[in-house]
């Protein structure tokens, strides 16, 4: 079929010297770069205990991540650089094959293996390789100084980061070009790029085409050699970098912050000081590969507050890699309202490619300012206070938490009795007169369904926005206190209607002993009701709506298909807003930003999102949500009617005339 076998052609025209020259400085590279290896993760050493749990490491998890870049290719951005970094390591393995196949096979052994149909595929593929770096390394350049994406930033660090990478890859083509204009091979056109390019050279006489030969090989040698032994000094360094960060990833759930153990035998609480960083926690930061895509969801950003995670990260990597930078943490490195501004929302971490878990990092720091410094933005401290004191943030008393219920006949729960259902209530659906609603709606759920509930008049804020404030001594008394009293009553199943109740009491009590609990939210239970046929709906048209994912609900625990079954069950047409699902935008009420005396703008871009889907009505399952969405109504001035429901509401208002 050929002319010959092909084989791979190893130190074609390249002189003794300088093939000894190569063999000499790739060792002194491996050298420097283990060198640079070995200072990265001295780095990430620290004598700090753990701020965030680390996950069993999971190969399936790791691979998907690191190697298929599961996290990376959701966007074009994402595709693009997907496309580099798999062209980047075929570019590798390409190089270490070709190096097992001329030092092992040829010197040891005196046979190739790269020859034949062997090595045309080989060629192939690393010209292919070639060309997607090259395509990636274009975009990423118009992307950051034609296009001036503002996720990512247009200085000369990068410029020359990228022209280092584009002129190893173009000198390597360059290299096989003029090989196969002097050689003209048979096989030459499984070299697509090399080939091409050799049509440059048509016109050269042999001698001159190696004299270029030598002289752009050289140059793509020392390139290549001075790319590896630069590379853990570089940005390019999170190619091992994020790959660590994955491995140490923050255990499942998402929705659950650290415990400070022996919170009452500390000397110091949360972090003021860099070098109070876990290790863990310096691997993730250094980790990050400063893509923007934090900044891209972060509502935070979006509403123009002093928060931007990429900054707040990227300060935190710059810090670590510069051990002499002697400014404060808290207060210096990164602004306190900086901290002030997050709701946790978690969509920062959810898009990470390094699985940074930076709410778990911003909290560790409020803690210093709440439990060291006792400094709060206005508004949270008195919603503290009044948890502390009434066991609620409004301060209300705490004999009335059931007042809603007074003309329900609402069973309290008993001891000695075993109930199907202890409803936790919580405090917005205990005190807020727009969400006592949701209460009663769930109670006539309950009782037309013919479910055996109760709720517990000792019932108490569970803690959540104290927690995420930095305040943990009292989330960890208020979570004590309601674990001791609902260990009293005997139930199957502990039913939330609240998001953040929900994901405290499912994720975060059982940190503590005899706090697991079975606890399931109040859309997945509708769900189960209507599936099962507990519930007997009533038939009517119905107006689209477009429901709006809390994110303590969707991104924290994954809960998206409940609700819109509930409404598909119902036969009302849902439309979705641009974001939604576990992508959803943030109200703005996480993070104790609901008590909080700022500015806010979130809920106002959030009901903006929603308004544009020209639904009539909007649908949650968060009276948090629900607040911040009424609030934005009231603030913003429309002639179109907008409602803002929970979906148990809407569910008990289609009850059937025998079920009221």
């Amino acid at each position: 079929m050929y002319e010959t076998v092909p084989v791979r052609p190893g130190f074609w025209n390249v002189p003794f010297w300088a093939e000894i020259g190569v063999y000499v400085l790739a060792l002194i590279t491996v050298a420097v770069c283990a060198a640079g290896v070995i200072r990265v993760l001295r780095n990430h050493k620290a004598a700090a205990s753990e701020t965030t749990p680390v996950s069993p490491f999971s190969w399936s998890g790791f691979l998907s991540e690191v190697f298929g870049q599961s996290k990376v290719r959701q966007t074009g951005a994402g595709k693009m650089h997907a496309a580099l970094f798999w062209g980047f390591i075929l570019l590798f393995l390409g190089t270490a094959t070709a190096t097992l196949d001329w030092d092992v096979g040829h010197y040891l052994f005196g046979e190739q293996f790269l020859k034949g149909r062997i090595y045309l595929t080989y060629k192939l593929i690393l010209d292919v390789a070639g060309a997607a770096v090259l395509l990636g390394l274009a975009f990423a350049a118009c992307r950051r100084y034609v296009f001036h994406d503002p996720r990512v930033e247009a200085n000369a660090r990068f410029a020359y980061l990228l022209a280092s990478l584009a002129a190893i890859i173009l000198t390597g083509f360059f290299t096989e070009a003029l090989r196969l204009a002097a050689t003209a091979p048979a096989w030459r056109t499984f070299s697509p790029v090399g080939n091409l390019l050799s049509q440059l050279f048509s016109g050269f006489d042999a001698e001159s085409l190696k004299t270029l030969h030598i002289f752009v090989w050289v140059i793509h040698g020392l390139a290549s050699l001075a790319f590896i032994a630069a590379l853990p000094l570089t940005y390019y360094s999170h190619l091992f970098k994020t790959p660590l960060s994955v491995a140490r990833k923050k255990t499942a759930p998402a929705g659950a912050i650290a415990k400070i153990e022996a919170i009452e035998e500390q000397e110091s609480f949360g972090i003021s000081k860099f070098e109070q960083f876990s290790a863990v926690d310096r691997t993730r930061m250094d980790g990050c590969t400063e893509c923007g895509r934090c900044r891209s969801v972060c509502p935070a950003v979006k509403a123009g507050t002093p928060l931007d995670p990429k900054k707040l990260v990227t300060a935190l990597k710059t810090r670590l890699n510069n051990p002499s930078d002697s400014r404060e943490l808290v207060g210096g490195i990164i602004p306190k309202d900086a901290l002030w501004s997050c709701t946790t929302c978690g969509a920062c971490a959810r898009v990470c490619p390094a699985d940074i878990p930076i709410p778990d990092m911003v909290v560790s720091m409020r803690r210093h300012l709440a439990l060291e410094l006792g400094e709060f933005p206005d508004g949270l401290a008195g919603s503290l206070e009044n948890t502390a004191s009434v066991g609620n943030p409004w301060g209300m008393d705490p004999g009335s938490r059931l007042a809603w219920a007074k003309d329900l006949n609402v069973p309290r729960a008993q001891t000695g009795v075993e109930y199907d259902i202890l409803y936790w209530v919580g405090c917005s659906a205990s005190y807020d007169k727009r969400a006592q609603k949701i209460a009663r709606a769930m109670v006539k759920i309950l009782q037309a369904a013919g479910v055996r509930f109760a709720v517990m008049a000792e019932e108490r804020c569970h803690g959540d926005f104290a927690r995420r404030a930095g305040e943990e001594y009292l989330f960890q008394t208020a979570a004590a206190e309601n674990i001791e009293n609902l260990s009293k009553y005997r139930f199957k199943r502990l039913l939330a209607a609240c998001p953040h109740c929900f994901n405290t009491l499912k994720n975060e009590y059982p940190q503590f002993e005899g706090g697991q609990f079975d606890v399931i939210d109040h859309t997945s239970f509708i769900a189960e009701l209507l599936k099962t046929g507990r519930l007997t709906i009533t038939s009517a048209d119905a107006d689209a709506v477009v429901y709006h994912d809390p994110c303590y609900l969707a991104r924290m625990n994954g809960i998206t298909e409940a609700p819109r079954d509930i409404l598909a069950s119902l036969g009302v047409p849902v439309k979705e807003a641009a974001s939604h699902g576990e992508a959803t935008n943030c109200c703005g009420a996480g993070g104790g930003q609901i008590f909080m005396d700022r500015p806010a703008r979130l809920n106002v871009i959030r009901l903006k999102e929603l308004r544009d889907t020209e639904a009539a009505t909007a649908v949650s399952s968060c009276p948090h949500c629900m607040t911040m969405l009424t609030s934005a109504a009231a603030q913003t001035q429309s002639d179109t009617p907008f409602a803002i429901r929970d979906i148990a509401e809407i569910v008990a208002d289609r009850l059937s005339d025998s079920q009221r």
